[in-house]
Formats: C-alpha cells, sequence, structure tokens
C-alpha cells in the first residue's frame, strides 16, 4: 500500500523508518523500547563484547533459542545408558579425564 510524506512523495510500509542515503538492508526494521537501565546493560555488554547494540542484542536473542546445555547433556546421557558395559565403562572414564582437565582451569 503507497502512502505519501509531507512532501508528497510516494513510499511504501516497506521503505518506511529507513533514512535518506543510508543503505537498506533486507532485514525488517523494528523500533524496540527498552528501560534505561536495560539499555545501559546492553551497551557495556555491547563494548565488553566489540559489537554495536544491534549486534549484542541480535546475538543475545539468537542465545536465548538454543538448547539448553543441560539439555543437550541429558540427550547424550541417554545414549551411555543404552550402551553396553565396558562401553559404559569407557565413556565413563573419559568423562572423569575431561572432568579432572577442565576443573584445572
Amino acid at each position: 500500500m503507497a502512502h505519501f510524506d509531507h512532501t508528497c512523495t510516494i513510499f511504501t510500509v516497506e521503505d518506511f523508518g529507513h533514512k535518506a542515503g543510508m543503505p537498506q538492508s533486507e532485514d525488517p526494521r523494528h523500533n524496540l523500547r527498552l528501560p534505561t537501565e536495560l539499555k545501559k546493560k546492553l551497551a557495556h555488554s555491547a563494548v565488553d563484547n566489540g559489537r554495536s547494540m544491534n549486534a549484542e542484542i541480535l546475538a543475545r536473542l539468537d542465545q536465548s533459542f538454543a538448547p539448553a546445555p543441560m539439555h543437550e547433556i541429558e540427550n547424550l546421557l541417554r545414549f551411555v545408558v543404552a550402551l553396553r558395559d565396558e562401553e559404559r565403562a569407557e565413556v565413563m572414564a573419559l568423562l572423569s579425564k575431561a572432568t579432572d582437565i577442565l576443573g584445572k582451569r
């Protein structure tokens, strides 16, 4: 659907929000209101991680959809239970070694 701005220029809803002369991304835009304290936390985190605010927000949102590590471990342990005794003992020895290595860090 076409709309008119104050200069009578025709634009579409897809064009709305883009600044004149700025390269347009294929990604849709979304205005977001953030409480001041949350915005400050995001800004500090973005600097710490070497990212823009937008990249920080996207990374955090994407991470929130990732499977929980404990869920992944739980799924792997289901396979361990189904192993034969000697295979299970081997896996447990490897896990014990990994735990030792991680404990040194």
